[in-house]
C-alpha cells in the first residue's frame, strides 16, 4: 500500500510504552524524548526547506524553512541537551542522522507503512496468497511381452491387440492401453506431463537392449487429444516381445526421469508388467530394488510398480519396496485388494487383469501419493504470521464463494475435508487431510487460497 497523506493532528494515534513514544499518521516518521513530546522528524505534507533551523539544546522550537514547502509540523520540542531535528533540503525528506537519547534510553522512529482506516490494529493485515499442488511427471514404462496376450489370447496373437476406445478384448495388453489411454485424456490428469516407453522394445531383439532412457513419446501435457502422440503410439504398439528385460526397463527410468526433472514439478517412474524378469541380465528382486534405491536417494525420483495378473507378486513387492515409495493399505478409495501378495499394507499395485476402471483409480491414487496435497506456506516479505490465525479455502470449481476448510491438529486427526500443518511449532507447509486432497485433485479448476492472517511488523 502506498503512503498515506497526513491530515491532521488528530489523524495521529500514539503508543506510549515504558518511555517510547510512537506515532503514526500515514507515512510520518517521528521521534520522542523520554518526556513523551514528540519530535517531528518528517511528513508527507510536504518537507521542511533547506532554510530549517535546528531546535536549540534546551529544546527549543525550530522554524520552518524558508526554501522549501512547508512542512505538516515544525520541529517540535527537543530533549534537553539534545539537538531538534535540522530540515533537510529536498521536500519531504528525512535527515540522516537522529541522535535523540533520555536517560540512556533511545529514542524509536518508526516508519509506518501501513492502512490508517480504522485504529492500530490495521497494522494486522490478512493477506491471502492462492496456493497450487505441484504438477505432476511421469515415464511410464509398459510391458509388451507375449504374456500380455493372455488370459483370452495365445502369446503374440494379433487378436490380443486393440486401440484405445474401441470394444475390449480379453487380454491384459487392450485393457492396460485402454486404462492409460482413459487416464491419459481425463481431467484428473490435468497440469501433469507423461513420457512414454514399452519393453522390450519393439526391434530391438538383443540382450541387453539398448535406448530404455530414450521414451517412444516424449513429456507430453494431459490431457492428451484423442489423436494425441501418447494415444497413437498405444494404438500402434502390440504385446509381441519375447522376453522380459526388466533390469533395462529400469535403468532407462532412471536415466531419463533424472535428466528430465523440472523445478516445480513432481518426477515419477511408473513400471508395468505381468511377469518377472528373465533376461538382459536376469537380476534378483533384491538387486533391481538396489538400483531402485539408489536412484532414489541420489534424486528423489520415486518409483512405482504396478503389477498385472500372472505376476509373482510377493518378488514384484521386494522390487517395489527399493523405489522410495510409501507403502499404502489393501483398500484405498474405491480399490479392493491393491496387494497382490495378501491384505496389506504393501508399496506394488496390484491391478488384476487390468479392468480399465480399476487400472485408472490406481493411477490416480499414485497421482495423489506421488504429489499429495502439501502447498508450501510463501515467506511474507516482512513480519511473521499469527499461525493460530491461517485459514484454508476451498473453490469449486475455482468459482466463489469459497469453503472455509476446517483446520485439524495433525493428520491422524483427519477424518474428512481438513487440514493441518507439517509442523505446529514452526509450520512451512499446509497438508490437505485424504478426503479433501481427493477432492481438490478431483477438481481441475479447484482453487485453493491461503490466508494468513496476521501480519507483525
Amino acid at each position: 500500500m502506498g503512503r498515506q497523506p497526513l491530515y491532521s493532528a488528530a489523524n495521529m494515534r500514539t503508543l506510549i510504552l515504558s518511555g517510547l513514544c510512537l506515532v503514526f499518521a500515514g507515512s510520518l516518521a517521528i521521534g520522542c524524548s523520554g518526556d513523551g513530546d514528540p519530535e517531528v522528524v518528517s511528513g508527507t505534507g510536504g518537507g521542511f526547506g533547506s532554510g530549517g533551523n535546528a531546535g536549540t539544546a534546551s529544546g527549543g522550537v525550530g522554524n520552518l524553512g524558508g526554501t522549501g514547502n512547508t512542512g505538516a509540523f515544525a520541529g517540535a520540542a527537543g530533549a534537553a541537551a539534545s539537538a531538534g531535528y535540522a530540515g533537510s533540503a529536498a521536500n519531504g525528506g528525512v535527515d540522516a542522522s537522529i541522535d535523540v537519547t533520555d536517560a540512556g534510553l533511545p529514542d524509536v522512529v518508526f516508519s509506518y507503512d501501513g492502512p490508517t482506516d480504522s485504529g492500530f490494529g490495521d497494522a494486522c493485515a490478512e493477506t491471502t496468497v492462492a496456493a497450487k499442488l505441484k504438477p505432476l511427471d511421469m515415464y511410464v514404462m509398459l510391458d509388451r511381452s507375449g504374456s500380455m496376450s493372455e488370459p483370452g489370447f495365445a502369446w503374440y496373437a494379433d487378436a490380443s491387440d486393440c486401440n484405445v476406445g474401441s470394444a475390449i478384448v480379453d487380454s491384459k495388453w487392450c485393457r492396460a492401453v485402454n486404462a492409460l489411454g482413459q487416464y491419459f485424456k481425463s481431467s484428473a490428469a490435468t497440469n501433469n506431463r507423461a513420457a512414454l516407453q514399452y519393453f522390450p522394445r519393439q526391434g530391438v531383439s538383443t540382450c541387453p537392449g539398448a535406448g530404455y532412457g530414450t521414451p517412444a513419446v516424449g513429456l507430453t501435457a494431459l490431457p492428451s487429444a484423442a489423436n494425441g502422440s501418447l494415444i497413437s503410439s498405444l494404438n500402434l504398439e502390440a504385446p509381441k516381445g519375447t522376453y522380459t528385460p526388466t533390469h533395462d526397463a529400469i535403468l532407462g527410468l532412471n536415466s531419463f526421469t533424472a535428466a528430465a526433472k523440472t523445478s516445480g514439478r513432481e518426477m515419477i517412474s511408473i513400471l508395468i508388467t505381468d511377469g518377472k524378469p528373465n533376461s538382459c541380465p536376469v537380476n534378483t528382486d533384491s538387486g533391481l530394488a538396489g538400483i531402485l534405491t539408489s536412484h532414489f536417494n541420489a534424486t528423489g525420483i520415486p518409483t512405482y510398480v504396478i503389477g498385472m495378473t500372472g505376476a509373482t507378486f510377493a518378488n514384484l513387492e521386494v522390487t517395489a519396496k527399493g523405489g522410495g515409495t510409501k507403502s499404502h493399505p489393501d483398500k484405498v478409495g474405491t480399490l479392493n485388494d491393491t496387494c497382490g501378495d495378501g491384505a496389506g499394507p504393501c508399496n506394488h499395485w496390484n491391478v488384476g487383469n487390468g479392468d480399465p476402471n480399476v487400472f485408472v483409480e490406481a493411477l490416480k491414487a499414485i497421482q495423489q501419493q506421488a504429489v499429495g496435497c502439501s502447498m508450501t506456506i510463501p515467506k511474507p516479505s516482512q513480519g511473521a504470521p499469527d499461525w493460530n490465525q491461517v485459514k484454508v479455502e476451498y473453490s469449486p470449481g475455482g468459482t466463489p464463494p469459497p469453503v472455509l476448510v476446517p483446520k485439524v491438529s495433525s493428520a491422524a486427526q483427519c477424518a474428512g475435508d481438513g487440514w493441518y500443518y507439517d509442523n505446529n511449532t514452526s509450520p512451512t507447509q499446509v497438508n490437505l487431510c485424504p478426503t479433501m486432497c481427493t477432492k481438490v485433485q478431483g477438481d481441475p479448476q479447484a482453487k485453493i487460497d491461503l490466508l494468513l492472517g496476521c501480519l507483525g511488523s
